[in-house]
Parts: structure tokens; C-alpha cells; sequence
């Protein structure tokens, strides 16, 4: 008798919590559930190369060139060097880097002076360096859209050199011969400030490999006196003689990258 007692008291237990349970079935809602996706800051840290393809005005440089018997400069002027950013971890987005590019053009002819053959050679080279801060949208995984601006300071430069197209030794040995003739050199060179609005497109193929691809235009917005071998100041050069261009580049990183 106490057996059965118990048997019928734990089924009564057992059929409560179920109905309990049914009761409850109703408030259980299946309705969708929107899940939100925590968005991600932009992280990187970067070191790698560049190369650009710059399109300066020419034309005053070029009249410079044929004045001395030599071709026409034709660009566009490709510069190349390093590159290396950081996220800076305490604006989001941001991103801050160092640059340092250098290249130029050249023109070569072959020539006679007095009656002798010379090779006869005008360069005309920019150099810069300074800094940058970017700001990164990330549409999607892997993809970075970096509008921003750089700053920064270079050296622009016009060399011209020429030389018997042969030598001897012996036309070197005579103490008073700096330079024997018809040996010629001459450089032209100055000190420039810029900035330059600029839009980076990036992808990592990796977290550790990232591929770029920018625009930019420079202005100069300072320059310093035309100095003539390391020595004399030189005025009167034309003003389409300067560091404003347009430039597109490309460049391959190692680092992390999100």
C-alpha cells in the first residue's frame, strides 16, 4: 500500500510539471532576432616600398635642356622609396606614417665642343620626405578607403654634366687641374616645403601582406633660394619650375594588418 501511495504521488509530481511546462510553451516568442555585428577599428602597422609615376610641368625645364644642345625632358618622373604607418590606437580610424621618395629624369646627347666629342648629360630630380595621417573606412573585410594629407619638405634639383666621351689616366695628373677640359659640371639645386591631399585604396591579402594603391596631388607651398654648385644664389628662374604634381603609385607592405 505504501508503494502504490508513492507511485501515484510521484505521477501527479511529474503530470504538474508538465502542464507547467505547456503553460509556459505560449510565451516562448520565435519571432527573428536581429543580431547587430560589432564593428571592428581599422588596425595596422606597416613598413614597405613605393613607386610613383609624377607629371610635373616640363616645359620650363626642357627649354632649360635644349639650350645646351640636348633633348627634351619627357616624363612622367618616376620616384620610389619607403614607406612605414601605425594605427594610432587612441583616435580610431586614424593612422599616421613616414615617407621618403626620391627620382627623377634625364636627357643625354652627344655633342662637339671646339672640335671635340663630348657626352653632355641634364638631370632634373625631386626628393622628399615628411609625414601623413589618413583616416580608414572599411566596406568590407580586407578593403580600406584612406583619404587623408601628407606634409613634408624636399629638395629639387637640376644637374648638368659633360666629359670627353675618352680618357687617360695621365689627363688627371696635373696638380692644378680641377677638372680637365672640356670637363663641365653644374647643379642647381634648392630647398622646397609641400602638402599633398591624397586617397589610398587598400587590401590585405594577408594579415601580414598588404598591397596599395593612391593618388595624390603636391603643392609646393615654399622654396628656398636656387643655389648654384653649393655656392652662388641664383635668381630669375621661371616659376613653372617647381615641385607641384600630380602622381599615382602603387605599394607592397609587411606587417599586421585587420
Amino acid at each position: 500500500m505504501h508503494r502504490m501511495f508513492m507511485s501515484i504521488a510521484a505521477f501527479m509530481l511529474a503530470a504538474t510539471l508538465v502542464t507547467a511546462q505547456d503553460d509556459r510553451l505560449g510565451e516562448i516568442s520565435f519571432d527573428e532576432v536581429t543580431l547587430t555585428e560589432e564593428k571592428v577599428p581599422y588596425f595596422a602597422v606597416g613598413v614597405g616600398f613605393t613607386a610613383s609615376a609624377m607629371f610635373p610641368d616640363l616645359a620650363d625645364v626642357s627649354a632649360h635642356a635644349t639650350s645646351y644642345g640636348l633633348g627634351e625632358l619627357s616624363g612622367p618622373m618616376f620616384v620610389s622609396g619607403a614607406d612605414i604607418f601605425t594605427a594610432i590606437a587612441i583616435v580610431p580610424n586614424v593612422r599616421a606614417g613616414f615617407y621618403w621618395l626620391g627620382g627623377g629624369l634625364e636627357t643625354t646627347g652627344n655633342i662637339q665642343v671646339s672640335n671635340q666629342p663630348i657626352t653632355r648629360t641634364m638631370s632634373y630630380t625631386f626628393e622628399m620626405r615628411g609625414v601623413y595621417f589618413d583616416y580608414a573606412f572599411v566596406p568590407t573585410k580586407g578593403l580600406a578607403i584612406l583619404p587623408g594629407l601628407r606634409a613634408g619638405w624636399g629638395t629639387q634639383s637640376i644637374e648638368l654634366y659633360q666629359g670627353a666621351a675618352s680618357r687617360s689616366w695621365s689627363d688627371f695628373a696635373g696638380p692644378n687641374d680641377l677638372l680637365p677640359s672640356p670637363d663641365a659640371y653644374q647643379l642647381l639645386q634648392r630647398d622646397v616645403l609641400h602638402v599633398a591631399p591624397q586617397l589610398n585604396i587598400e587590401y590585405a591579402l594577408t594579415p601580414f601582406l598588404n598591397l596599395r594603391a593612391a593618388a595624390a596631388y603636391q603643392m609646393q607651398v615654399s622654396a628656398a633660394d636656387w643655389i648654384s654648385t653649393k655656392t652662388s644664389t641664383v635668381a630669375g628662374l621661371p616659376d613653372g619650375i617647381n615641385m607641384n604634381a600630380f602622381s599615382a603609385s602603387i605599394g607592397v607592405f609587411v606587417g599586421l594588418f585587420n
